[in-house]
């Protein structure tokens, strides 16, 4: 009861400092899915390539290649007639694009001469960049093409330089994008719940000291366990908050996700994030306890932001470490909170059967971490170093 008692109080408290608020209802679960969500749309955008998509090209001396000019129209290009000084043109963004045929390119496909081609492209600009890789590609089929008519004009199969065929299969249903986008989920959880109890758990242990509060809040008749307990709950309501309302920014963030971007596999309905959350839901716990701990081990507001800024660099490790490393999951991964909710969430979004058995080492594993650093916390509390 008396931590309860508590815990009301540090939250009414926090509820009225903005920054707080700010952070744990706004920045985490909102703009952080925005800002990553929205980068991702536009690279996937980027790389790839709308061949249904109608592009505009501006041609220099286009009757120097009735064919390749038809064959570019046939293939969803709008061929437009170049300006005078194309270059410049690109390059102010007026077109896109613009390809330069010049008046020998007939001649050398007919004395079997590489015919030179061209093309003006912004680097700077990425609608630029897309238009070209879209039409290099085009231009590199027609050019396989003639190559072919020229082997078999003359009297040559063009298979005979097809000595060898290798297919390679993807058995997944995902591909690399689509792992890299179910890695994105654990992160956002992650981070979110980090940043929802960055400022409470601050503000309850060092910020107090500093406003010289926390001594009276010690000295009333109540344990220190109940005086942990009671920030801890605080801490752990606000990040219940934040990762709540990181479903809700997820959820609506992917419903105006191009649905060509993501592979078939990929799943990011109601049931998926729902499943998800519960998957990473004791981390609220071992994230709390841990924000709490370091908070009390630290003297300053200034040190407990140092301390408490490294701790974003935690969630990161797993995301990297299984873009790089294939970590199968495993009973020790499973054990080690934060890498077994990313394995955990990777598969809940590909579809992948989950492991009963994996879920309960994730659960109690992290369960167990977080007790044992409120417990610490809880020695903190004890120790008179606590009001220094």
């Amino acid at each position: 009861m008396k931590a309860l008692i508590v815990m009301y109080k540090e939250i009414v408290d926090n509820l009225r400092d903005r920054q707080t608020f700010f952070y744990a209802l706004l920045f985490g679960p909102v703009l952080l899915p925005l800002i990553i969500g929205g980068s991702l749309v536009a690279s996937f955008k980027q790389f790839a390539i709308d061949f249904d998509e109608v592009t505009e090209l501006a041609i220099v001396n286009e009757t120097a290649a009735p064919n390749l000019v038809a064959f570019l129209y046939s293939n969803n290009v709008d061929v437009i007639t170049a300006p005078d000084e194309v270059e410049a043109a690109v390059r102010a963004g007026d077109i896109m694009i613009a390809l330069e045929i010049p008046d020998e390119f007939g001649e050398q496909l007919r004395k079997a001469n590489p015919a030179p081609l061209t093309l003006y492209v912004n680097d700077a600009d990425k609608d630029s960049t897309r238009a070209a890789r879209k039409i290099s590609a085009l231009v590199s089929g027609y050019k396989n093409t003639i190559n072919s008519l020229r082997m078999q004009h003359r009297g040559i199969d063009p298979q005979v330089f097809n000595s060898i065929e290798l297919t390679e299969f993807d058995v997944s249903e995902d591909g690399s994008s689509g792992q890299l986008l179910a890695s994105i989920l654990p992160f956002l959880f992650i981070m979110s719940m980090i940043m929802g109890g960055f400022y409470l758990a601050i503000d309850t242990t060092a910020g107090e000291r500093e406003r010289m509060s926390l001594e009276p809040l010690l000295a009333l008749p109540l344990d220190r366990a109940d005086v942990v307990y009671g920030k801890f709950g605080a801490t752990l309501c606000f990040v219940l908050m934040s990762s709540c309302l990181t479903v809700l920014s997820i959820y609506a963030l992917f419903q105006f996700f191009p649905t060509e971007l993501i592979s078939g596999g990929l799943r990011f309905d109601g049931s998926t994030l729902v499943k998800a959350f519960l998957l990473v839901s004791p981390l609220t716990v071992f994230l709390s306890a841990a924000l709490i701990t370091v908070s009390a081990y630290t003297r300053s507001t200034k040190e407990a932001q140092t301390y408490l800024g490294l701790m974003m660099i935690v969630p990161m490790a797993p995301f990297f470490l299984l873009q790089f490393f294939s970590l199968g999951a495993s009973t020790w991964s499973m054990a080690l909170p934060m890498l077994s909710q990313y394995q955990l969430l990777e598969k809940v979004v590909l579809q992948d059967d989950i492991n009963q058995w994996h879920a309960l080492l994730s659960v109690g594993g992290t369960l167990l971490a977080g007790l044992l650093l409120l417990r610490l916390a809880t020695k903190l509390y004890r120790r008179d170093r606590i009001l220094m």
